[in-house]
């Protein structure tokens, strides 16, 4: 067929009756609605396809290739890998590493005394004055409650034994004298708020500590003998 002949064929063809940039912008216009989009990956399908996307680069590389093998090994791996990651999420939660501002809670005793490493009351009470000088006001009460006890197992007020807990210092004073046992018992809530509840602790709950604490030395037995 002569170049004459097609062109006469493609005069004679009709002439469109749309102008085609509006037809390509109408075009554009629907693809663009909503239903017409793909949803949106999630993180943990893009994190998974990144996933298998090393792998499959890493078992090209080690020869494994494609076939039941290699999808065996990807599917090994993918398991071992979320397994320690289930475990750093379990050992984090357990150590209380989350959040850099929280102050974990405190577990345990704080050694209230230790008979290797005796420290009068004075000693306690000026290493108090240094943490809140220094704005650490819960290790502050902490030395503060040390002397407190201090005075009390020279008083004969508490056992001087290594090793015993807050809650059983309340029970010897309750037991030997009761008198002291309300403000001493008021001031050991205070300590353990602070110690071991996180409470917010300050100049205004060191007050409060010692007119608690003067209030149990100032007490005078009730008429029994200890």
């Amino acid at each position: 067929m002569s170049l004459a002949v097609i062109t006469r064929l493609l005069d004679d063809l009709p002439t469109p009756g749309n102008d085609p940039d509006k037809v390509r912008d109408m075009a554009k216009e629907i693809l663009s609605r909503p239903e017409y989009q793909e949803p949106p990956k999630s993180l943990w399908d893009r994190v998974y396809e990144w996933f298998v996307d090393v792998l499959s680069r890493l078992f090209d590389g080690l020869g494994f290739g494609g076939g039941a093998l290699g999808a065996f090994v990807s599917y090994l791996v993918l398991a071992v890998l979320l397994g320690l990651l289930a475990w750093l999420v379990v050992w984090v939660a357990r150590s209380g590493a989350w959040g850099a501002g929280r102050r974990p809670d405190r577990e345990g005793d704080p050694v209230i005394l230790a008979a290797d490493a005796y420290r009068s009351a004075k000693d306690w009470l000026a290493e108090a004055q240094r943490h809140e000088a220094a704005g650490r006001w819960s290790e502050g009460l902490l030395c503060r409650y040390r002397a407190l006890v201090v005075q009390l197992v020279e008083r004969d007020v508490i056992a001087e034994l290594v090793g015993r807990t807050a809650g059983e210092y309340v029970a010897d004073v309750r037991q030997r004298d009761p008198a002291r046992a309300p403000s001493f018992a008021a001031a050991t809530e205070l300590f353990e708020a602070a110690w071991y509840g996180g409470a917010t602790t300050g100049a205004e709950e060191r007050d409060r500590f010692v007119t608690l604490s003067e209030q149990v030395l100032r007490a005078e037995p009730i008429g029994t003998t200890r």
